[in-house]
């Protein structure tokens, strides 16, 4: 079965993407370990403390925030980059039985369902990961129920792990 979407991109909708990915990326854990790091330091601090511990938790939260920082910015810089690029800011989805492709003015791809390792859901886009940092973005508003449909399951029989 062959299905077809014209996907639209727009500035907001690549912007809410990368957050996405970002916040899923980067993880819960990650703000906690943040929080438990900042709050050991002003803990030492505040009792006074000038050893090399407070030193080493000043240094562990300032590379902990520019890790997070870069990270959304090198995916946002990224994904925004290649919008611009594009002139009519849209690309066609054709899904199929065996495999995807995503066409654009800047090129083609032809992918097998294998290779997607995960699909991200969110509110209003979803997010083909093939590995940990690169993803493409699937505008829900330009993809019918049907084809959504298609592609979960299409996903899920190649192994791809489903996350809600």
């Amino acid at each position: 079965m062959r299905h077809q979407a014209t996907l639209v991109f727009t500035e907001s909708l690549i912007r809410e993407a990368v957050i996405a990915f970002w916040r899923r990326s980067v993880g819960p854990g990650f703000g906690v370990a943040v929080l438990a790091v900042a709050a050991g330091l002003v803990y030492f601090l505040w009792q006074g403390v000038s050893t090399w511990l407070v030193g080493a938790l000043a240094t562990v939260l300032l590379f902990a925030v520019l890790f997070a920082t870069a990270l959304y910015f090198v995916h946002y810089r990224a994904a925004i980059a290649k919008l611009r690029s594009m002139p009519s800011k849209q690309a066609t989805l054709v899904a199929e039985d065996s495999h995807f492709s995503v066409t654009s003015e800047l090129g083609s791809s032809m992918l097998p369902w294998s290779s997607v390792q995960e699909l991200w859901r969110f509110e209003n886009c979803w997010l083909l990961l093939f590995s940990k940092a690169q993803f493409i973005t699937l505008p829900l508003a330009c993809i019918p129920q049907e084809m959504q449909q298609f592609i979960a399951s299409h996903v899920e029989a190649a192994r791809g792990k489903n996350a809600p």
